[in-house]
């Protein structure tokens, strides 16, 4: 279940703040994709292998709050996964608990919406 997951990836992140910086950056942004991903599919909406495609269907869908979640978070991971230079933020530990607590918020309206 796509939610099952983005909820364990949530929690994954927030396990590894103090731990791994880029660890938890990483599940950052899977958390939002699979949360993102389980709403498209409860509407009926294939969801691409893309991460472009999939940010343009989720600004769409849900609107400029998740595909701005969406773009930060993927910053996020590919300055962590990749050593990117940042386009939006900087990778630190406020960055990513900021995230955390956006990612968070949007995760539960997603949960609201589609049970």
């Amino acid at each position: 279940n796509d939610l099952e997951m983005a909820e364990e990836f949530l929690k994954a992140a927030k396990n590894n703040l103090k731990t791994s910086l880029r660890t938890a950056a990483n599940r950052l942004y899977f958390a939002l994709e699979r949360a993102v991903i389980a709403y498209l599919k409860k509407k009926n909406v294939k969801a691409p292998k893309n991460h472009q495609q999939l940010w343009n269907l989720t600004a769409e869908n849900l609107g400029e709050e998740y595909y701005q979640g969406l773009r930060k978070a993927y910053d996020l991971r590919m300055q962590a996964d990749y050593g990117v230079i940042s386009i939006f933020t900087e990778l630190t530990t406020e960055s990513i608990e900021r995230n955390l607590m956006i990612t968070e918020i949007l995760i539960g309206k997603i949960k609201k919406t589609i049970g």
